[in-house]
């Protein structure tokens, strides 16, 4: 078994707009609906075994507060740059490199990748908002085995409802 929160990271500060897209920070009520989010995820449904971010600023950050929040160690969440800006199928190799160990994992990232990804594993979603989360266990023993045909959807939680 193999369970995958999808968490898109929380509202980006546009202070400064020429800031580029990579560097850009998240808005303090993006930072206080991420610390809410963590909370809730290990309420929800424990601590994850990897944090595994996007290493933009805005992605990254959040991986730190929901980490904070759960009482995950900062240098333990793990980035891939494939992440940034990623579609299902840079996604989905992402995941397929997460070591079999592993059982529980949080993946932070982008819009519209994740949505998208969402509704590849059968979540009819129009926008994952920021600071949202969704939860899906596979029954697969590795994460190359995750697919459509073995996903359970458990949950979707949206920031504004914290």
């Amino acid at each position: 078994m193999k369970k995958l929160i999808i968490m898109r990271h929380g509202k980006s500060s546009w202070d400064d707009e020429y800031l580029d897209d990579y560097d850009r920070p998240l808005s303090e009520g993006g930072k206080k609906n991420v610390a809410g989010m963590g909370a809730f995820l290990l309420q929800k449904s424990g601590m994850p075994e990897l944090i595994l971010s996007s290493p933009a600023k805005r992605a990254y950050t959040t991986a730190v507060i929901a980490a904070e929040n759960m009482g995950y160690p900062e240098e333990k969440i793990e980035t891939d740059k494939e992440l940034y800006l990623a579609w299902v199928d840079e996604i989905s190799q992402c995941i397929s490199k997460i070591p079999n160990k592993i059982s529980h994992c949080l993946i932070v990232g982008h819009n519209p990748g994740l949505t998208h990804l969402l509704n590849h594993f059968g979540v009819r979603l129009d926008n994952l908002p920021t600071a949202s989360a969704a939860c899906l266990e596979f029954d697969a023993s590795t994460w190359e085995e995750i697919s459509p045909e073995n996903v359970r959807f458990q949950w979707l939680k949206l920031a504004r409802e914290l």
